[in-house]
Formats: C-alpha cells, structure tokens, sequence
C-alpha cells in the first residue's frame, strides 16, 4: 500500500514522495519513496554528488517532518527518464 504525499520541489528535482509499507510477517517498516530526475548512477554523465547529497537531506528532512514514523528512505529514478 503507498500513500502519495503532494510534494514538489524543483530546486531538488524530486518530482513525488510516497510512503509505502513494507511487511516482513508481522514486522512493518513505513518508507518514504522520493522519485527524482537526477542520474542516480555516478558512472553515467550527468551524475552530480552534490545534487545528489542535497537531495538526501531534503529527503532525510520530509522524514523527520513525517506524522507517520519512517524507519527508511528510499531514492527511485524517474520512470519517464530515458
């Protein structure tokens, strides 16, 4: 189950934020999905490590703002990305 969260932020180029949930028998973990455009890869041209690191504590503070308690992040690339 994910719940989509109404963020946007072009400065950090996350485009959504998600939680989902994630059961393992009857531990739960919530993670906080943040989809970006950046290139995630740093072996691909267009990798920026600061890009990247601003974007972790952008993220690392959505956590931290969550009403839901996040036990994890987790960065995915743009589905639309070529």
């Amino acid at each position: 189950m994910s719940q989509v969260l109404p963020v946007a932020d072009n400065d950090r180029r996350v485009l959504r934020c998600w939680h989902e949930w994630q059961i393992d028998g009857r531990d739960r973990q919530i993670i906080l999905c943040v989809e970006t455009d950046l290139e995630l890869c740093p072996e691909r041209t267009g990798f920026d490590r600061q890009q990247l690191d601003d974007l972790i504590d952008y993220a690392t503070q959505l956590m931290r703002a969550s009403s839901a308690p996040v036990d994890a992040i987790r960065i995915v690339p743009s589905k639309f990305d070529s």
